[in-house]
């Protein structure tokens, strides 16, 4: 029930308040078309201008390509080759790229210097139903890049550096969809700059450790006010015309909102640096066997001065929902006669009321927030049964139950309000399997795929993050045109088991059926010298 119920249901020639109660209306009616009228006329006047600034941003958008990241939390896109074999490598000698899989890999590399330079287009979808409603994400292509460098100055050391994104999410929800309030759109970027040592003991035992230097950026925007919030406000408004006339302009005012939600909240903030380790051991078992182990360690990502943003529809759902909030409700209520007070729900009148208060207050608020980048334990073996082929197998265990919570906690400014998400994940589990061949001088092929478990249990399944377990398919292959360089080329296709989840949003529950897949081509270069 809406506060022009309370005043159409009032008696108001029976009641002493008539005079003021009429007066309170007619200010607050006033202001509003004043103030719709005049952000009306500026936003005219505006137009060009913000049609020449709108062609600047294309302009500048095309210039300026920043990479955004795969759908899901954790990426396995640092390498076009290892991609190729379904993104293994902790027991293969890589060179510069095993400061990723497995750092003592790269005390076995055959040249003084290794580069590897590369990056992965991601397309990725999730498709959602529920009864006879069905939609999919628009994510934007992401771009997850990898650089490495790695150094030899003797037979049994060598150092390098590297860059690469362990983890990133990008999820876009469309407009004002079911679930908007739990979360619209997420964006995670994750960096990490690795300088590594690896050190050769003997020829058949190696060892390696990096230093994992973490930084990145986060975003999050959800609904506050969904859409058809005031159509019941609307109503009554109408109804009330007859008597007070001015009411029929606030009728058409919200007959006129957009059909989409009213109010989001955009949160967004940078992650301060993060340290954390990525050590390995690589054993020669044999010259066709090798045997290989690695352990990154957890990092938490931590963004302290994050801002929120209250962002409106329009101006004119702003000036409702703004008019909506000066209103005195305790005076209005006072007026009702006892047997109409009785048959409206108050409280939640006042709550819808003091919830738009409080966005004033969210808004340009600081934010901290953290999570963490898991634990991620690798075990390997690589074998080389003929000249020319190489197979290998290997077993992931990542750490996710250290991903228990989402907390977003505002400053005093708000009286320390927080956003709590509640994530509850599992340890989860990965096999890969991989194989190369290597034609000619020139040409090489890989064949791989692998099988990834969910951490995400599926009674506390949150949008932000769609979990199954997955299957990927992989392909690829390397040109050598001169002795020195290799261009390394990908394609693999990922497709999530059809997963029904529920997630509990303070009383409500919101569920229905996901199914995530993604198309993944990725280009690299490599040189030896």
């Amino acid at each position: 029930m809406c506060i022009y119920n309370i005043l159409i249901n009032c008696n108001l020639r029976k009641r002493p308040q008539k005079l003021y109660i009429l007066k309170k209306l007619y200010t607050f009616a006033a202001v509003f078309l004043f103030k719709l009228k005049l952000k009306m006329i500026k936003k005219n006047l505006t137009k060009l201008s913000a049609l020449a600034k709108k062609g600047l941003a294309v302009v500048a958008a095309c210039a300026i390509s920043l990479p955004a990241f795969a759908e899901g939390y954790q990426i396995n896109s640092q390498s076009a080759r290892q991609a190729g074999m379904g993104h293994t490598g902790v027991a293969l000698k890589l060179g510069a790229e095993s400061m990723l899989f497995n750092p003592a890999g790269m005390a076995f590399m055959d040249s003084k210097f290794d580069i590897s330079l590369g990056l992965t287009g991601i397309q990725s979808k999730v498709k959602y139903q529920n009864g006879n409603s069905e939609l999919e994400t628009d994510n934007p292509l992401s771009t997850p890049i990898f650089g490495y460098v790695g150094y030899k100055p003797c037979k049994n050391l060598a150092f390098g550096v590297s860059l690469t994104n362990p983890a990133g999410n990008s999820l876009v929800w469309p407009n004002s969809w079911a679930g908007s309030s739990i979360i619209q759109e997420v964006s995670l970027k994750a960096f990490s700059v690795q300088p590594t040592v690896s050190y050769k003991i003997g020829d058949i035992v190696s060892i390696g450790a990096g230093l994992m230097i973490d930084f990145g950026s986060f975003s999050q925007n959800k609904a506050l006010v969904q859409k058809g919030a005031f159509d019941q406000l609307g109503a009554m408004a109408g109804s009330m015309s007859q008597m007070i006339p001015a009411m029929g302009a606030m009728a058409s005012a919200i007959a006129s909102l957009p059909a989409s939600d009213l109010a989001n909240i955009e949160l967004s903030g940078n992650a301060k640096v993060a340290f954390g380790v990525n050590v390995g051991v690589m054993v020669n078992v044999s010259p066709k066997v090798t045997l290989g182990a690695s352990y990154r360690s957890k990092v938490k990502m931590s963004v302290e001065g994050g801002e929120a943003d209250i962002e409106y529809a329009n101006d004119v759902a702003e000036s409702v929902m703004k008019t909506f909030a000066k209103l005195d409700l305790a005076t209005l209520a006072g007026a009702l006669p006892p047997a109409v007070a009785s048959q409206l729900d108050l409280t939640a009148i006042m709550a819808k009321q003091a919830q738009i208060k409080f966005m004033d207050a969210l808004d340009d608020a600081e934010f901290e927030a953290s999570l963490p980048i898991p634990s991620i334990f690798n075990v390997g073996i690589g074998y080389k049964p003929i000249d020319g082929l190489t197979l290998t197998g290997e077993f992931q265990y990542t750490g996710w139950k250290a991903y228990e919570k989402l907390l977003v906690q505002f400053d005093e400014s708000t009286g320390n309000y927080a956003i709590e998400s509640i994530k509850d994940y599992d340890n989860s589990f990965a096999v890969r399997i991989g194989g190369e061949y290597v034609i000619s001088d020139f040409a090489t092929v890989r064949l791989g795929g692998y099988v990834d478990t969910t951490p995400v249990q599926k009674d506390n399944y949150n949008p932000e993050t769609p979990g199954a377990t997955t299957f990927c398919g992989t392909v690829g292959a390397s040109l050598s045109p001169v002795k020195f360089m290799a261009i390394d080329l990908t394609l693999a296709y990922l497709a999530g088991q059809k997963t029904f989840g529920t997630y509990k949003e303070g009383t409500a529950t919101f569920s229905g059926e996901y199914q995530k897949s993604a198309f993944m081509p990725a280009l690299g270069l490599r040189f030896k010298f």
